[in-house]
């Protein structure tokens, strides 16, 4: 008989800043899981139809997700508890996953095997199908943690041990928190880097004390990114990589990571990134490299230890109403904007300021046909340096 899980609850994100000691979110009501649930539990009190004894709970997690999908019951909820997983958990085309909030703990054993022919400690993807058989369509992920264990994992990044992992169309994955993963902690992917994963909803997450970056796009299109939350992950806080494109990111805060706050290369293009906040990154801000036709509007750049946005080999952005703060000290980056070999970009309208960077927009390398225009500087030197003989500068102002 399936039963209904009593009082569950969902993950919300925290809007502010922490440490990476534990995941930042509270607990909200939800309605009642449908009665025909399968429910996974580790405590027999709850009478669950699979029940986790502590050891290798993806076996029964994975028997769950199996009997959701063959008998069209579709949602497998994990009750509160701590799970622990060898292998990783496979969810597949039509199943919902769903936990209990911050409560449902997913945590990778001690010395876990590689996971390279898989990839993912939770994953959206079906991997007893080949080639592009394993990619699945309308998959939603949603309420729980995984924590990748990393003090207690081979020092591997190439193990592919992440947090979250997805192959498909239509898919969502909301209220999760990835932590402390060997590798990324989010990274909806293309299949063999050649069909893209598209339809892709990620918001309300979070991602911290991961190996690489926290949100990782590689080749997702048509999808949407917001309300996440990337911080003191040792690379990227957010990554789009492998052409992503038609991508709009949203809300987001990306903080204390130890490379730059959001990366966008190979590729990436027509992107919006709009409402954002960019703070206190190891590197740039925002790092555009070969990243074409994107959109920066309304986003905060503050206190990154080089530049706020360095744009290299990108052309046709539009970067409007942007505030700029203390970013870059002056000897690394040398503008709060720079310009590298970009050409047919607008920088209008943004507030730029700080009391150490030489020059508040540069031009460097082959750039040209920039536009620079109506934009409030206040920086101790030099307030735009343009080196293209077709670029231009109009309507600035410097206080």
């Amino acid at each position: 008989m399936l039963r209904r899980c009593a009082g569950p609850v969902a993950l919300v994100l925290l809007s502010s800043c922490g440490s990476s000691e534990g995941p930042r979110a509270v607990v909200a009501p939800k309605p009642p899981i449908d009665t025909v649930s399968v429910i996974v539990s580790t405590n027999p009190a709850d009478h669950p139809d699979f029940l986790c004894t502590g050891v290798q709970d993806d076996i029964p997690i994975n028997q769950a997700i199996q009997s959701a999908d063959s008998s069209s019951r579709w949602t497998v909820h994990l009750m509160p508890g701590t799970y622990h997983v060898l292998h990783g958990i496979m969810v597949t085309s039509r199943v919902t996953l769903t936990g209990s909030g911050p409560n449902t703990i997913i945590r990778l054993e001690d010395n876990a095997p590689s996971m390279l022919s898989t990839a993912g400690i939770v994953r959206a993807k079906d991997d007893t199908q080949g080639g592009a058989g394993r990619r699945v369509q309308n998959v939603t992920i949603e309420d729980l943690v995984v924590d990748g264990n990393r003090a207690h994992q081979a020092p591997s990044t190439e193990d592919k041990k992440f947090g979250f992992y997805a192959e498909g169309d239509h898919i969502v994955m909301r209220r999760l928190v990835a932590m402390n993963c060997e590798g990324y902690g989010f990274d909806p992917h293309a299949h063999s880097d050649s069909i893209a994963t598209t339809d892709l909803l990620l918001e309300d997450c979070e991602s911290f004390g991961n190996a690489l970056d926290g949100f990782t796009l590689d080749m997702v299109r048509n999808s949407t990114f917001r309300r996440n939350y990337a911080h003191d992950n040792d690379r990227h806080g957010i990554n789009l990589v492998t052409a992503s494109s038609d991508v709009t990111l949203s809300n987001s805060r990306s903080i204390h990571n130890g490379a730059t706050g959001l990366m966008a290369q190979n590729g990436t293009r027509d992107v919006v990134i709009q409402s954002c906040e960019f703070a206190s990154n190891t590197l740039q801000g925002m790092f555009f490299r070969d990243a074409d036709g994107c959109s920066l509007l309304g986003n905060s750049f503050r206190d990154n230890a080089r530049s706020g946005l360095l744009l290299r080999l990108s052309d046709h952005t539009t970067v409007s109403g942007n505030t700029f703060s203390e970013n870059d000290p002056g000897s690394a980056g040398r503008a709060v904007v720079q310009m590298d070999s970009s050409t047919v970009n607008s920088i209008a309208s943004n507030t730029i300021a700080s009391t150490k960077s030489r020059y508040g927009v540069m031009e460097s390398g082959t750039s040209d046909f920039n536009d620079v225009k109506d934009n409030v500087f206040t920086v101790p030197s030099q307030t735009v340096l343009l080196i293209g003989p077709h670029s231009s500068q109009s309507g600035n102002q410097s206080h």
